[in-house]
């Protein structure tokens, strides 16, 4: 049995639509689903984050076309902050897992993930600027809370469409820094890439077929 689909990719790829798609398919094959967000949750590292607030590590800006307001991390500018944060984050994420995904998966349930571990591991590379980080212990530590018998996906779009698609992205190169970031992690980890520029029943489909061959679904 399937026990976690994860779909994964830079903001404005899609990555909504195909798990609202797939959460309908899985409950009409009798699959009992759950939807999760799952990027981040802070549960220990709030005394962290405020201490980098206070020093002007992290920074509130403002999304000019949303005038959304977004926090930037600036954490590689401290050498000890770039060290510390990956593992403050995979204590927060093991909580979060347990919460969001061992606990629905003991009750028998599919989970279906709107991002995932890969997407917290773009982020960290971007906030501190390691990009050894998928080769250290801590990123092994992240993908050893992925279950067995999961399937991880990453929907790929040109930078410029996902910035056209949303409108509370700070700005295109924010974009092309994960963007490339998430091509990396797939072929160093053997993640399926899937063409998110097409029709998004196209893009289902694909994300059938890599499930069906994975032998994760009949």
């Amino acid at each position: 049995m399937i026990r976690l689909i994860g779909i994964c990719g830079i903001d404005g790829s899609g990555k909504t639509t195909q798990v609202e798609l797939l959460e309908k398919y899985l409950e009409k094959k009798g699959f009992r689903v759950k939807r999760v967000w799952f990027r981040w949750n802070a549960f220990l590292s709030y005394p962290f984050l405020a201490l980098c607030r206070l020093l002007g590590y992290t920074k509130w800006k403002t999304v000019s076309r949303s005038k959304l307001k977004y926090a930037e991390r600036r954490f590689y500018m401290n050498k000890a902050l770039a060290i510390l944060w990956p593992w403050l984050s995979v204590t927060d994420a093991l909580i979060n897992s347990i919460l969001k995904v061992k606990l629905w998966e003991r009750c028998g349930y599919t989970i279906l993930c709107d991002r995932y571990i890969l997407d917290i591991l773009v982020d960290l590379i971007c906030e501190t600027k390691d990009y050894e980080l998928p080769k250290r212990l801590v990123s092994k530590l992240f993908l050893s809370l992925v279950p067995k018998n999961s399937k991880l996906i990453i929907i790929d779009v040109d930078e410029r469409t996902a910035y056209a698609r949303k409108n509370d992205i700070p700005h295109i190169s924010y974009l092309r820094e994960r963007r490339k970031l998430y091509l990396n992690l797939a072929e160093m980890f053997g993640i399926p890439v899937i063409n998110g520029e097409r029709e998004r029943k196209e893009v289902y489909q694909d994300i059938l077929e890599i499930l069906k061959r994975s032998k994760l679904l009949i």
